[in-house]
């Protein structure tokens, strides 16, 4: 009779979720994500691969606050490939949103199926305007920016993030 390790069952329910987290269940890849967590070892690269992907399935969900607390966890891994993914993570869930400016639009296909992609047509005068486009026509009107000293801000603010990620990146790796 073959016996069946505890490590085998935990890889088995690790790979079912990360198939339903590709699929878009994200809640089910948490309730398998969690029952492999209970029996993988956390020290181990099973471990850590394992809380990872319930890190990306919680912010999945919407719940960014487990993922942050989970990946500030997973920061002091003994393994250092988990170690470099929780950082780079927490690095993203910690990010500030970056709002959008109003008036500025781009033009996004319509795309029929993914495997094909339609150019958008020369522009020509139609007789009939019933005819559906393949592409939504938008506006790209510059926006009216009256306060410079908010962009100043955030260009200085993205120049030291990248340095510090540069710096740390440098030294981590």
């Amino acid at each position: 009779m073959e016996e069946i390790s505890v490590d085998k069952i935990a890889y088995d329910l690790y790979q079912e979720a990360v198939r339903n987290f590709e699929s878009g269940n994200y809640q089910q890849a948490i309730a398998l994500l969690e029952r492999a967590r209970a029996l993988a070892i956390w020290e181990t690269g099973l471990g850590g691969d394992i809380s990872i992907w319930l890190a990306n399935s919680y912010d999945a969900v919407g719940k960014t606050d487990d993922a942050i607390a989970l990946c500030r966890s997973l920061s002091k891994h003994p393994v250092g490939k988990v170690r470099k993914s929780a950082r780079y993570m927490l690095g993203i869930f910690t990010a500030p949103q970056l709002s959008k400016l109003e008036g500025v639009v781009s033009e996004v296909p319509i795309l029929q199926s993914p495997d094909r992609y339609e150019r958008m047509p020369v522009a020509r005068k139609k007789q009939n305007s019933d005819i559906p486009k393949p592409f939504r026509q938008v506006s790209l009107e510059k926006p009216d920016i009256t306060n410079n000293n908010s962009i100043n801000s955030f260009l200085w603010f993205a120049i030291a993030i990248s340095l510090s990620l540069l710096v740390f990146w440098a030294k981590f790796t």
